[in-house]
């Protein structure tokens, strides 16, 4: 019976996988077109079969990963948007993996040892990274994550960091094919802002963007505001109240329990063009795109880079973001990441800008719902 449901699931997806003309069951909003034309090049119709492959490509990863079990590696969509590359520790699951329409890569880490090795960072000294980051421009412990694709824990630091870097590497036990240094030019940085706009603003200074609306309110970024904070919009009107806030630590997450009177829907602000809605939180794989929408910079789109990232801001550590190459300004914190209509999460910080580019990560919005036990809103 088993066999038999695997073999009914994959007649579903192997078009998608493998590359053939697709469909979505939606049409995609002309911002998110726009933004795909311009940050990935893509014309309407492979925008549309980029969405589709990459959402389908979430199921087809889960069924690998529950089938491999420990020698599963992970997974990521490759650069030309169609190859979707599945990595095990056991050659004798290649065969596994082509049957599923994806791309077998043999390799000697499994995903769970890189992992454990992240998790060991993790409960390290936080307040040693936290003062090499701000003692000097030059020193610091910028993020760290599995790379997938590299089989390697990368750890990215500051030029005079690396030595550093290779350092807690070597305490963790890894070894110097486990794992790589990359030198990064700054260290990431939350991205609220006290200019004026249309947003939501923090006890009527700071200003965020609104992630998600749940049927009791919305929910942002956690260095937005913590709990008992006020939400407003620009002319003052009551928005709600931060009823949970993380941050730093084990996430970028707050929970803004709405006032009566406000009406909180299941879409996206377009920015020039009519909303985008919300149908589900159907979580994206390394490599697919993702768009992001925030009251700086408006929609902006690129692919995800890596999973679970541990990030180094001034204020401390956080723990399970997801980093990506779409760019982002001050001001957009907490404004919403997606693939099509499949809310992500919610912008945290990084580096750079949209002028230059750079690297933002994101709050996974499944862990705030269920955090705080909250229901997204659908259109």
């Amino acid at each position: 019976m088993e066999l038999v449901k695997f073999l009914t699931f994959l007649a579903a997806v192997l078009p998608v996988v493998y590359g053939a003309p697709v469909q979505t069951s939606e049409s995609l909003h002309p911002e998110i077109l726009a933004a795909m034309k311009r940050d990935l090049g893509l014309n309407a119709e492979q925008a549309h079969a980029r969405v589709a492959r990459d959402i389908s490509a979430s199921a087809v990863i889960e069924q690998l990963r529950t089938s491999a079990g420990n020698s599963f590696a992970g997974a990521w969509i490759a650069e030309d948007g169609t190859t979707l590359n599945v990595a095990v520790t056991d050659e004798a699951l290649a065969s596994e993996v082509t049957a599923a329409g994806a791309t077998p890569a043999i390799v000697a880490n499994s995903l769970s040892k890189l992992e454990d090795a992240k998790k060991a960072l993790d409960n390290m000294d936080i307040e040693q990274a936290k003062t090499l980051a701000t003692e000097s421009a030059e020193l610091g412990i910028a993020a760290y994550y599995v790379d997938v694709a590299a089989n390697k824990l990368v750890i990215e630091a500051l030029a005079a960091s690396t030595a550093h870097a290779e350092d807690l590497a070597a305490q963790v036990g890894l070894v110097a094919s486990e794992f790589e240094v990359r030198t990064v030019d700054a260290m990431p940085t939350t991205l609220a802002t006290v200019l004026g706009g249309d947003a939501y603003y923090i006890n009527r200074a700071a200003r965020c963007s609104v992630g998600f609306s749940v049927t009791t309110g919305f929910v942002s970024a956690g260095h937005c505001g913590t709990s008992g904070s006020s939400a407003t919009t620009s002319a003052g009107a009551s928005l709600g109240t931060f009823s949970g806030s993380v941050f730093p630590g084990s996430a970028d997450m707050s929970y803004i329990r709405g006032s009566s009177g406000n009406t909180f829907s299941g879409s996206i602000n377009g920015y020039g063009a009519s909303n985008i809605r919300v149908s589900g939180s159907t979580a994206s794989a390394t490599g697919a795109s993702i768009c992001r929408s925030g009251s700086t910079t408006g929609v902006h789109c690129g692919t995800v880079r890596a999973l679970g990232a541990t990030v180094t801001y001034a204020e401390g550590r956080v723990t399970g973001l997801t980093q990506t190459n779409v760019c982002a300004e001050p001001g957009d914190s907490g404004g919403s990441f997606y693939t099509g209509s499949q809310a992500q999460g919610v912008t945290s910080g990084g580096s750079g800008d949209c002028t230059r580019g750079g690297t933002t990560y994101f709050q996974p919005v499944n862990e705030i719902l269920s955090t705080y036990g909250l229901t997204l809103v659908r259109s």
